[in-house]
């Protein structure tokens, strides 16, 4: 005997022609048509389960193409009537619906878990690339310290070389202005200016 549906609403979205159970009477519908006999295929609680439909009940599936848009729609329904045979579902059908979940779960699980690896690999890889930078960071200050004391270095030389250079044109100054003022005072002594004698 079939059940009537607990919910009139509910039509499964992808479905097949079945055969009758045995021990199942065929059953009319409200318009007074033989209904057909179908099995849910769409992977629910309701997987495997077979129902009545009226025969005259069109269903219009999803346009998926350009080409099913421009398909006139079938026509609307005669009759919507609609009742469950099974009261529950097949044992293969709740393994299949079980088994297709574990999958599911286990291939979320595999994509987590790949997710986690590349997160790791991507972090390990910002830690390198901000060790390589800081390591960088500190090649260049140490090599603008080892700049900054060689220039300090040459400055010094360059100093000493300066002072140097200045201590003897200021020497150089001297003598040629006591050979001037020699030259300039007529030193008739006989002997040869001191200027020109060497210090």
């Amino acid at each position: 005997m079939s059940v009537p549906c607990s919910d009139p609403d509910f039509r499964p979205v992808k479905a097949k022609v079945a055969s009758l159970p045995p021990g199942v009477t065929a059953e009319r519908c409200w318009c007074g048509r033989v209904a057909k006999v179908k099995q849910v295929e769409d992977f629910s609680d309701k997987f495997g389960m077979k129902f009545f439909m009226c025969a005259s009940y069109e269903h219009d599936p999803p346009r998926s193409s350009a080409s099913s848009s421009t398909r006139p729609p079938s026509p609307l329904p005669l009759c919507k009537w609609f009742h469950w045979i099974d009261t529950e579902q097949p044992d293969w059908a709740r393994e299949e619906v079980e088994e297709k979940q574990r999958r599911a779960w286990a291939t979320f699980f595999e994509e987590e878990r790949w997710e986690k690896v590349r997160a790791n690999e991507k972090a390990e890889r910002e830690r390198q690339i901000q060790k390589l930078r800081a390591e960088q960071a500190r090649n260049r200050e140490v090599n603008q310290k080892r700049m900054d004391d060689e220039a300090a270095r040459r400055f010094a030389e360059e100093e000493v070389r300066r002072e140097a250079r200045e201590a003897e044109r200021k020497r150089l100054r001297e003598r040629a202005a006591e050979a001037q003022a020699a030259e300039e005072r007529g030193d008739k002594s006989g002997k040869w200016p001191r200027w020109t004698q060497g210090k």
